[in-house]
């Protein structure tokens, strides 16, 4: 879930900042217009960011180097502990700031798509799949799937991964990328 995460903070913009203990101050306007970007209208953006923030402020503030990391934006060089958490916060901002519309897909940007694969593609080294799909089509695959395919609200339910039609797209895309297709017929 991280993947779309990654532009919440991807800019630092001036402006509207939310004020947390001892004066730390970390804008929003950047995080609210990437979620209005990405979320569209399912959630209210104002509201969101400031629901996200203070949880991960809260998570990071007595470790100087991850806070310099939150107020910077660069979510992929936090842990890999920090981002599971980053997944959750988003999950519960979500549900505390959702709209009615259930019609909103998300907008993947360049450079969300390029940290998605890029985690995708290391996931996948040594893999099965690796031994017998294209890993760089099979990404892409997914990527836009995920873009095309689902709605925020359903990306964001319980086990998204476990769903029949995750499921489904998982299938098509292995099928699609398949290497030597010709040769195991």
């Amino acid at each position: 879930m991280c993947f779309y995460l990654s532009a919440c903070f991807q800019r630092q913009n001036q402006g509207d900042k939310i004020v947390l203990d001892n004066g730390v101050e970390i804008p929003i306007k950047g995080c609210v217009e990437a979620n209005t970007k990405i979320l569209g209208n399912s959630v209210d953006p104002v509201a969101f960011c400031k629901c996200l923030i203070p949880k991960l402020y809260d998570d990071v503030k007595n470790d100087p180097k991850r806070l310099k990391l939150l107020k910077e934006g660069n979510w992929f060089d936090l842990p890999k502990d920090k981002q599971e958490l980053v997944v959750e916060y988003f999950q519960d901002c979500m549900n505390e700031t959702a709209t009615d519309d259930s019609t909103a897909r998300f907008t993947i940007t360049p450079r969300m798509a390029d940290g998605m694969k890029k985690k995708m593609l290391q996931e996948l080294r040594g893999s099965e799949i690796e031994q017998t799909n294209d890993v760089d089509k099979y990404s892409d695959c997914i990527i836009n799937s995920l873009q095309t395919d689902f709605t925020v609200k359903e990306v964001m339910q319980d086990d998204f991964n476990e769903t029949e039609k995750y499921k489904q797209v998982v299938a098509r895309c292995l099928k699609t990328t398949r290497k030597n297709m010709n040769s195991q017929k």
